[in-house]
């Protein structure tokens, strides 16, 4: 078994040298004596709260608890610290059963400093003792430094207030540098967020910025060397990128306090594109994009679609199928799904992402969107002032303002959305096909991301259901490699049940088979093979 260090230490440089260095130091000797090997990777936590437990949530800790229990890390394995401390800083109750969650893994904590070594396997009620007392100081030692520190941000905050907006010290932004002025000026680093946000606007998750970010060679903002999804997701969410001040006492944010490095169109926008990958709206990217991600729903149990190699063609396939917990989902062959996607597109008039001036829309509807989610942040926040003190007249008038602002921002954002589903005469498949290239990458993705924008969502059974917001607008149906439509209109929320869906797609089949199609015809599927399914009698499965 071997033994792994973990330290968490300050992010000055000075400190964290003699920290890291201090502590390996030790775990060797400590190895040595007791003849274990001592793991060549290191846990380390920089400047990453103990009191609050960020370094459990998010930080190295937390890593090396889940690669314990997904068994990448050993059981019997030892977790060296220099000190309780070092693990922790939370509430003594908490503390004692994250030491003890540990040791229930199967894993010896050591501490040098005094030299202890908690085994999972014995049970000591003295050492209890003595982890609790440890614990304990810390918690309040931490408790005392954080009141401390409250008292004198809090006169920082009243200064940055007052109207010669007075800095509030070195400590702030990367990208932000005070100067001998007194004031803060961006530095080289700003260049960086610029591309950060301008990646994110481009349909990129944190990942794919990351990971673009270390292929251009652009450096990290602390003293790693590389980027992470971490440290690019603060970025979006900082609103200093704008130059604004978060007071962290509760009061009013200050509006251009440091210099900005985006516009607000541009912030909001990059807000809205995050909250919508959280709820699942926007695809991560592929190397071949998937053009119906997270668009596509089985018909029989709404579980989601994915893409699976069958013989020499691909399918998209219901997530619960593939493990046999459902009976009424139906494979479709992917070429098939694709032609009636294109139909879909010519159906609900979305081509304006394929018009000379494809972004210019969604970009405005993003910032929007982003502005309607921060609107109602604040709205959420005043309730809770409101209902803390019923009695206040200016907490309820800056309430009723704050609802009246957003009323106003959802109907631009319907606006909108109108606008970019606005009605015009019909294409047909064949100008469709010419105008949204679906060998082009960016255009697969603009495509899927359109239609997210507008809320549409398709569920595969004997036919295609798709929905937009609360109301079925189509069923789709293939027949003898023809492709017919039966457009649908109810009252909002009346969407079909499966039964109902599967009847509907039935007719829309029955008027495919008559000559000519009848006023269902739409187009034909451009790789004959009628549903992907069951193939021609005589056809012979490719290898």
């Amino acid at each position: 078994m071997k033994a792994y260090s973990y330290s968490r230490y300050s992010s000055d440089a000075q400190t964290k040298g003699t920290s890291i260095e201090r502590q390996q130091t030790s775990a060797r000797k400590w190895c040595l004596k007791n003849e274990i090997v001592l793991a060549d990777r290191v846990f380390t936590d920089e400047a990453v709260s103990g009191f609050h437990g960020d370094n459990i949530r998010s930080g190295a800790l937390g890593e090396f608890i889940h690669e314990v229990e997904t068994g990448v890390i050993e059981r019997g394995s030892y977790l060296i610290l220099e000190n309780l401390d070092r693990l922790t800083r939370i509430d003594p109750w908490d503390a004692v059963a994250l030491l003890r969650g540990i040791l229930q893994l199967g894993i010896s904590v050591v501490t040098l400093k005094p030299e202890m070594i908690f085994d999972p396997e014995k049970r000591d009620s003295m050492q209890l003792m003595q982890a609790v007392m440890f614990l304990d100081n810390a918690h309040k030692e931490s408790l005392r430094k954080s009141g401390l520190g409250k008292d004198e941000w809090a006169k920082r905050f009243e200064r940055a207030r007052s109207p010669t907006m007075h800095h509030i010290g070195r400590r702030v932004s990367n990208w932000l540098t005070l100067g001998d002025d007194g004031r803060y000026h961006l530095n080289k680093r700003a260049a960086t967020v610029e591309r950060i946000f301008e990646l994110c606007l481009e349909g990129l998750g944190s990942t794919a910025i990351s990971q673009t970010l270390n292929a251009e060679g652009l450096e990290t903002f602390n003293k790693g060397d590389r980027w992470g999804t971490t440290a690019v997701l603060s970025i979006l969410q900082n609103r200093a990128a704008i130059g604004e001040l978060a007071l962290k006492d509760g009061g009013e944010p200050i509006p251009n306090y440091f210099p900005a490095v985006v516009d607000v169109a541009t912030f909001e926008a990059a807000h809205a594109r995050i909250a919508a990958r959280k709820t699942g709206s926007i695809p991560k990217q592929s190397a071949a994009f998937n053009v119906w991600g997270k668009l596509v729903f089985c018909g029989a149990c709404g579980s989601a679609m994915h893409i699976i190699q069958r013989t020499k063609f691909k399918y998209l396939m219901c997530a619960n199928k593939r493990y046999g917990q459902c009976d009424g989902a139906r494979n479709v062959r992917l070429d098939e799904s694709e032609d009636v996607f294109m139909c879909m597109l010519r159906e609900l008039d979305a081509l304006h992402f394929a018009m000379p001036d494809p972004e210019r829309l969604s970009r405005e509807l993003s910032a929007v969107e982003g502005r309607l989610l921060l609107e109602r942040d604040q709205l959420a926040t005043l309730a809770k002032r409101v209902a803390q003190n019923p009695e206040s007249d200016t907490a309820m008038d800056l309430m009723l303002q704050a609802e009246s602002k957003s009323k106003a921002t959802r109907h631009e954002v319907e606006r909108l959305k109108a606008e970019l589903t606005g009605s015009s005469d019909k294409l047909s498949l064949a100008e469709v096909r010419a105008k949204v290239d679906m060998k082009d990458k960016n255009m697969r993705r603009r495509a899927n991301a359109f239609l997210h924008r507008l809320g549409v969502k398709v569920h595969i059974a004997d036919g295609y259901l798709v929905t937009q917001g609360d109301e079925a607008r189509a069923i789709f149906a293939v027949s003898k490699n023809r492709i017919g439509c039966l457009g649908l209109e109810g009252d909002p929320g009346d969407i079909p049940d499966l039964v109902a869906a599967n009847a509907i797609a039935k007719s829309v089949k029955t008027l495919l088979d008559k000559p000519g199609g009848g006023f269902v015809y739409r187009g034909d599927v451009t790789t004959p093979n009628g549903r992907g399914t069951r193939r021609p009698k005589g056809a012979i499965s490719g290898s």
